[in-house]
């Protein structure tokens, strides 16, 4: 008998987990549908600052994340590996290029 309330108040806790992971991603996506809507204004307008390299490239990271999500989730393809997951080389790299491109100095 206990081990079966045990159970059940782990089902319980888990499925709240899960709500409050469906709520956050919820208000994530309704996050980034606000963003584009507004980067999409910006575009309209020509503004010359989505012409730097930097904000292309964060742009780029954007649309491959969304895209390999909605991938996996909607039409249930294969997760791939995250740019740089894996190879500790490559995320040194990417982390040193943002930050010079962030920072707009040419210094890792």
């Amino acid at each position: 008998m206990h081990n079966e309330v045990y159970q059940s108040q782990e089902g319980s806790s888990q499925h709240e987990s899960a709500e409050k992971d469906h709520e956050m991603i919820q208000q994530q996506l309704n996050n980034i549908i606000a963003n584009a809507n507004q980067l999409l204004e910006q575009c309209k307008c020509g503004s010359p600052k989505l012409t730097e390299a930097w904000v292309q490239s964060k742009m780029t990271l954007a649309d491959d994340y969304v895209d390999t999500v909605h991938s996996y989730v909607v039409n249930g393809g294969d997760a791939k590996s995250d740019a740089g997951q894996g190879d500790s080389d490559n995320v040194g790299f990417v982390i040193a290029v943002e930050k010079a491109m962030t920072n707009g100095s040419s210094k890792a």
